[in-house]
């Protein structure tokens, strides 16, 4: 992960008043232009979450594309992550190239080089119809 980029904006997850994570975003210029690497997004867990369930959350939030699309992925990333602990961070560094790479707690755990997959997992926090607008919005550094 290059530790140039700047950040963008961050902001905090509760559902039901339990905080979830915190999110920060990263770009090389400190502002979220479009949605094209290099970015980075960190996301630092402030509860116990399992794989499978993060795994489930990842599919219901990623965006309505074609099953087997999904599968692929989902299964890919099933073997990828593992069961995140209260503290863990969860990276994902999108290159210039736009593919995708997962680290956990600084160490690289793979990557995915489909570079439609970086953009719909990006937009599930970027998105202008994401499910949580407000974090969109504080994450693109927009007030």
């Amino acid at each position: 992960m290059p530790d140039r980029l700047q950040s963008v904006g961050h902001a905090e997850l509760r559902v039901f008043f339990m905080k979830v994570y915190r999110a920060e975003l990263y770009s090389v210029t400190g502002r979220y232009e479009k949605l094209k690497g290099p970015l980075m997004l960190r996301l630092t867990y402030r509860r116990d979450i399992s794989n499978t369930r993060l795994v489930s959350e990842t599919r219901k939030q990623i965006g309505d594309l074609p099953d087997e699309q999904l599968d692929r992925w989902m299964t890919h990333l099933a073997n990828m992550w593992p069961n995140l602990a209260e503290g863990d961070e969860l990276t994902f560094y999108m290159d210039p190239e736009d593919r995708g790479h997962f680290h956990h707690n600084g160490q690289y755990i793979g990557s995915v080089e489909d570079p439609v997959f970086a953009k719909a997992f990006l937009n599930i926090w970027l998105a202008d119809d994401s499910a949580y607008p407000k974090l969109t919005r504080k994450l693109r550094g927009e007030r």
